[in-house]
């Protein structure tokens, strides 16, 4: 009798190399990472062009109306970095420092009393 058997002995299979085994988690990982990648580079090229585009918006000149108080008169300006001005205003005896923001808010007022002996 002769025996056909389709079943390989435990000799003739070879152990598998870690690699082999974790072939799937190995797959899955650089799939995940692509992903993350591409993600990454959106994100990069969105907030490139949307700092672009608000550069071009406030590159345009802006007008702005500054109120003064009556009889009020402004006696020195001094222009800062990103567009701050500083102001120095007379008003009623007293002198004033007006800090404004780059649209031309008012950001602080600072008034300056003269000690008087």
């Amino acid at each position: 009798m002769t025996r056909h058997t389709s079943a390989k002995p435990d000799e003739a299979t070879a152990p598998q190399s870690p690699i082999v085994r974790h072939l799937g988690l190995i797959k899955a990982m650089s799939v995940i990472m692509a992903i993350l990648i591409v993600a990454a580079l959106v994100v990069i090229v969105v907030t490139i062009y949307s700092r672009l585009t608000t550069m071009e918006r406030t590159a345009g000149r802006v007008t702005t109306t500054l109120t003064l108080p009556e009889g009020a008169r402004i006696s020195g300006a001094s222009l800062g970095d990103k567009g701050r001005m500083l102001l120095i205003v007379e008003h009623a005896g007293q002198q004033q420092l007006w800090t404004l923001d780059g649209a031309g808010r008012l950001q602080r007022k600072i008034e300056i009393d003269a000690a008087k002996p």
